[in-house]
């Protein structure tokens, strides 16, 4: 095999595949990216760790040499990231001995014969929708903080999709807060198959979200039997699904919060940053500390203490309801108020002891979101 590309073509392919490359296997194969060439202008790259993958074409491509071979993916991404910004060539001979040029600089490295690269699985289905990439993206990006990393219960190391008749519904919970985003959005199904969901793994949707387009291009999303497959222009990704029921999340929302308070987002976020200062400070293997809000009248009060200092911020507010004081994991608050959206946002309560819901104040145009947060014990 010889071609010749581009090597601003390669990169912008190749660099959000490379977290679909595995570093951890026994399997040679799968640590690297598979260069098959498709016609004598089109190469397709391939990558898969057995979980998730990444299928795309490069166009552009004189190909001298038509072939299909495995190269390393860590070092042939090292070696073309140095070379010139110009053409360079990837020639493999008959012994897998592989050459990577450009001008007066090359490389030498081994390659593996293209049939030793695992079975990919069937990337298409008649079961699935359409929906804009740019929508799929923001709403990933809205719940992925409360995706768990490690949990008895599998399904929640994943997001939970769901299409419905107004658009698609996108959940997560790691057992500490628990996050909603719902989108009113153009969907066409595929196929006949009513009420459409499946639970995609945090570690996948890090990837997916790498190589989805910024635009409003369309993505096309298959479901097969055991994986999830999204497709738009030249690129296919596909991953494993958690094969399992989520939790019924609609049962755990509180539906009996008598006390409400609307804030001003990004002062209750400058506030939050602050006390952050000092409740993630860990004295002598103490711990993190919490932050403590204080609803008293219409002002809000966020503090935090530790060993080695304190700090106070108060502002204004619309609060409804009893006073009250409840405490939080600041990390956990900083991150669901974060993706929030809008000027002001809704916060309610019961007690000290029970879950916090954070909402829009206003309504957004066909968006939503909610957010859940279970308090701490606060000792003094």
């Amino acid at each position: 095999m010889r071609i010749s590309l581009q090597k601003s073509d390669f990169l912008n392919k190749l660099l959000p595949a490379m977290g679909t490359i595995s570093n951890k296997n026994t399997i040679s194969s799968i640590e690297g990216v598979l260069i098959e060439t498709v016609d004598d202008e089109t190469v397709r790259l391939s990558t898969y760790d057995m979980n998730k993958g990444v299928r795309c074409l490069i166009h552009g491509v004189r190909v001298e040499k038509p072939g299909c071979y495995i190269i390393n993916a860590q070092r042939l991404c090292q070696t073309v990231r140095v070379l010139p910004d110009d053409e360079f060539t990837i020639d493999v001979d008959d012994n897998c001995n592989c050459t990577v040029s450009s001008d007066a600089s090359s490389f030498s490295m081994f390659a593996m014969k293209g049939d030793e690269f695992p079975n990919l699985p069937e990337l298409t289905s008649e079961r699935g929708f359409t929906v804009s990439g740019a929508v799929l993206k923001k709403m990933i990006g809205k719940v992925s903080h409360s995706i768990a990393e490690q949990d008895n219960r599998i399904m929640l190391c994943g997001a939970f999709f769901k299409v419905t008749d107004s658009g698609l519904d996108v959940i997560s919970c790691d057992s500490f807060t628990l996050s909603v985003c719902r989108m009113n959005c153009a969907i066409e199904k595929i196929g006949t198959e009513e009420g459409m969901s499946f639970i995609m793994p945090g570690h996948a949707l890090s990837e997916l979200v790498k190589v989805l387009p910024d635009g409003d291009e369309t993505v096309t999303c298959y479901l097969s039997r055991k994986h999830a497959i999204v497709h738009f222009e030249d690129v296919t990704f596909f991953s494993r699904t958690i094969d399992s029921e989520y939790i019924n999340y609609e049962r755990i929302m509180p539906k009996d919060n008598d006390i409400s308070v609307v804030v001003d987002r990004e002062r209750f976020m400058d506030g939050l940053e602050r006390a952050n200062i000092v409740a993630e400070e860990k004295i002598q293997g103490s711990g993190k500390s919490f932050v403590k809000i204080n609803l008293d009248g219409q002002y809000l009060t966020l503090s935090s203490k530790s060993a080695n200092g304190k700090v106070s911020d108060e502002m204004n507010c619309v609060h409804e309801g009893s006073d009250i004081e409840i405490g939080f994991n600041c990390r956990y608050l900083i991150n669901s108020v974060r993706v929030t959206e809008g000027e002001n946002i809704k916060m309610t309560m019961k007690s000290a002891t029970q879950a916090i819901t954070i909402e829009p104040a206003e309504a957004l145009d066909d968006f939503n979101f909610y957010y859940m947060i279970l308090p701490v014990r606060m000792n003094g």
